[in-house]
């Protein structure tokens, strides 16, 4: 008995995927213990400016311009034995026997660490000049302003780090170690977490958040860097620079995915912002809230199918794509076991929780509006799912699609919000995604692992023939 528990220990402990929904249960329950001090610490004004602090903070996804997307996939490529990296498609690796390409790969963390070092500087001295003038025209006649100054102060170097060192993350899931860096990531959020409750116990306000995220994006840097170096033999080729023409080879694919990665900012941080310059903070703090249920519901879900996307590039390096469906339909089934049930319990009891157990001083959006934000969110998260696995053949046709769709969420938004208010923040992405991008990225998800929506429903409610479902071992 003791060996068969101590098997089952270990096997959970070795499995990524468990790891993921460690990583997920954290954040969400971590979220759930911390947000009950939140909502009583502070004001519905300081939980409104919070996310717009983490809206803006989104800047540096935009500027990362792709490459964290693209170089996961370069990166699972190099690990699986790639000779190059073509600018556009898979690179074959005909040999099995093929070992990874440790110094092309110490040539491409030389140049990222060059171009993420550059991009924390740009992100961080925008927010420090615009940002800042922004942000003290909008606090300066709430209380405790200066206390509300210091706090943006101080998320500022916590921008700076968090983007410089969000490199290794992508680097370590690239060469298959998946359930390391979502340790590492868990080790992050607890320290993350630890220092809000202390710091909101101690009466620091708003200084509570801002310092977890600071200490946050100082864990996953060292913690990620140290075993990557390791992993990759990186002391070898300390020698070796980064390059021009590495960025060059990289480009065409970046910043395709950095298009889409603004396309997404757009749908989502932005219409937090337009709440906040229309309907004021009050409001912006129950959308916030809100929309952070949904999103921890996509989170949980969507964890099935993202711990595998490294071995997919993998898989396609070693032509072995017939083989992707099958991996991906089954993880589908519990996607959307995940959503559906998460989805029901926040719906059913979330308005219980927040006013009954919690006292919530920010109460969650209206039963009605918590239904279509739920389904508008799951939609999206459901066909970025087969946009991803579209992006491990190292080709992105989601760029113009993207970027129109949301120029189009913009423009009806701030039309909508100043007729139907947060109704209007709801359906403008719902209705723009569905008439296109929610069926249309599917279908070339589908094409890219040469399977159909036929395929689909049957790996969804049934079994896919033995040809589909073989998946390779790799490591």
């Amino acid at each position: 008995m003791q060996g068969f528990v101590r098997r089952t220990g270990a096997r959970f402990y070795d499995s990524a995927v468990i790891w993921a929904l460690v990583f997920t249960a954290v954040r969400t329950g971590g979220n759930l213990l911390v947000l009950p001090l939140l909502l009583h610490k502070l004001s519905p004004d300081e939980m409104g400016l919070w996310y717009v602090f983490l809206s803006l903070s989104g800047i540096s996804a935009m500027i990362d311009l792709g490459f964290s997307a693209t170089m996961t996939r370069v990166t699972a490529f190099l690990w699986a034995g790639a000779q190059d990296i073509p600018a556009m498609g898979v690179p074959s690796v005909e040999s099995e026997s093929t070992g990874p390409n440790y110094r092309l790969l110490a040539e491409l963390v030389q140049t990222m660490r060059l171009y993420y070092r550059a991009a924390g500087v740009v992100v961080t001295l925008l927010l420090a000049t615009a940002g800042t003038m922004w942000i003290i025209h909008r606090i300066q006649t709430l209380s405790h302003s200066r206390w509300l100054l210091m706090a943006w102060l101080l998320f500022l170097p916590g921008v700076l780090i968090n983007t410089t060192s969000g490199m290794w993350h992508p680097l370590l899931s690239g060469i298959n170690r998946v359930r390391l860096n979502q340790q590492i990531l868990v080790y992050g959020l607890v320290v993350n977490y630890i220092a809000i409750f202390t710091g909101l116990l101690l009466g620091a306000g708003l200084l509570a958040p801002v310092t977890g995220y600071l200490l946050m994006g100082l864990i996953a840097r060292n913690a990620a860097r140290v075993p990557f170096r390791k992993l990759t033999n990186a002391s070898r080729y300390d020698g070796i620079s980064g390059s021009v023409k590495m960025l060059r080879t990289l480009w065409p694919t970046a910043w395709r995915t950095g298009i889409v990665t603004l396309g997404l900012y757009a749908t989502i941080n932005l219409n937090t912002l337009i709440c906040f310059l229309f309907l004021g903070l009050k409001a912006t703090a129950s959308f916030g809230v809100s929309l952070q249920l949904a999103l921890a519901a996509t989170g949980v879900a969507n964890t099935f199918v993202a711990v595998k996307i490294p071995l997919i590039s993998q898989m396609r390096a070693r032509l072995q794509t017939q083989a992707i469906s099958g991996l991906v339909f089954s993880r589908l089934r519990f996607f959307w076991i995940a959503f559906l049930g998460f989805s029901s319990l926040a719906i059913s009891c979330g308005h219980l929780v927040f006013r009954d157990i919690l006292h919530s001083n920010t109460p969650l959006l209206s039963t009605p509006m918590l239904v279509v934000l739920f389904v508008v969110i799951g939609l999206e998260a459901h066909h970025a799912i087969f946009r991803e696995i579209t992006l491990t053949s190292h080709f992105n046709p989601f760029a113009t699609p993207v970027i129109v769709s949301a120029i189009m969420i913009v423009i009806l938004s701030l039309a909508l919000v100043q007729w139907i208010g947060l109704w209007g923040l709801i359906l403008a992405p719902g209705l723009v995604q569905i008439c296109f991008n929610n069926w249309w990225t599917v279908a070339v998800g589908l094409r890219s692992m040469d399977s159909s929506l036929g395929n689909y429903a049957r790996g969804l409610f049934g079994r896919l023939p033995v040809a589909h479902s073989i998946i390779p071992s790799l490591h």
